[in-house]
């Protein structure tokens, strides 16, 4: 599916993209869907009401994948009873250990993208904005982990030494080639996501109310039920005491390219609900 919508004069956005669903409906005691987007989104602003603040006046500059693109995205949902002791002849395993129901959310997401800024401490492009990076080599996701001396090994995602500040003469409006920064709009993919959010439940019949039918369900709820560390930011960026044209690392850009944050970690909790 492409789809094209103008935002206004020199604004525009393009999306494409690809879904797949798929439900089984219940059987064997097992009823899931599974549900597939492999998409792009390309434009020049997010925002209508947001530019780059660099060079508005070149719009085709800042063309490259959306902050909001999601490249796949796989989101599966399903519900499984046990077969384990449901046919069982003691009624002690048959009523306590069978009938037991697993169901959970799974989705599984590419980054977003990571957009870098660099500028001169006191400094301004020839048109009062900000500037872009240098790019001193290929940039690429390098995962690695880095000595912090303010918060110990922490995980890296990219080598800061491929990021450059911009030169002198790069501040200049005269239209050369690698004015204000020559690297584009959000050049790198951030950190996805693996979560499982599952629940275990099972309901037991009661006796009460004469021949109404009544029953109690126990819940057991996790939330990011492995446990998986998934990492949420990336710090990016070069600080404005790096020196023109020099790269963006070193004691002047302590943290740059480290995981800065990650989702939360395991949650449990328990229910009881009563129904009549």
């Amino acid at each position: 599916m492409t789809e094209f919508e103008p935002y206004f004069q020199d604004d525009w956005k393009l999306n494409n993209s690809l879904q797949v669903n798929f439900r089984h409906a219940f059987g064997h005691g097992l009823t899931y869907q599974t549900a597939y987007t492999w998409a792009h989104n390309i434009d020049d602003s997010t925002s209508t009401y947001f530019m780059s603040g660099v060079d508005d006046t070149h719009l085709t500059r800042w063309r490259a994948t959306s902050d909001l693109n999601r490249a796949q995205v796989v989101v599966m949902n399903y519900v499984y009873e046990l077969p384990f002791f449901r046919k069982s002849s003691q009624a002690f395993l048959r009523s306590g250990l069978g009938r037991w129901t697993v169901s959970g959310i799974t989705g599984l997401f590419t980054g977003q993208q990571v957009d870098f800024s660099c500028g001169i401490a006191g400094m301004s492009s020839g048109i009062g904005e900000g500037v872009r990076c240098n790019s001193l080599g290929p940039l690429k996701i390098k995962k690695g982990v880095y000595n912090d001396p303010q918060f110990g090994p922490t995980p890296t995602w990219i080598d800061p030494s491929v990021i450059g500040q911009v030169t002198m003469d790069q501040l200049y409006a005269n239209n050369q080639p690698g004015m204000f920064g020559t690297m584009g709009r959000n050049p790198l993919t951030g950190p996805g996501r693996n979560n499982w959010d599952m629940a275990l439940l099972k309901n037991f019949q009661l006796p009460w109310f004469g021949g109404e039918h009544s029953s109690v369900q126990f819940r057991l709820e996790t939330f990011n039920t492995f446990n998986h560390t998934q990492w949420k930011y990336v710090s990016v960026g070069c600080s404005g005491s790096t020196a023109p044209g020099a790269p963006c690392n070193g004691p002047d850009n302590i943290g740059n390219g480290e995981v800065g944050g990650t989702w939360s970690p395991r949650i449990l909790q328990l229910g009881l609900k009563f129904m009549f």
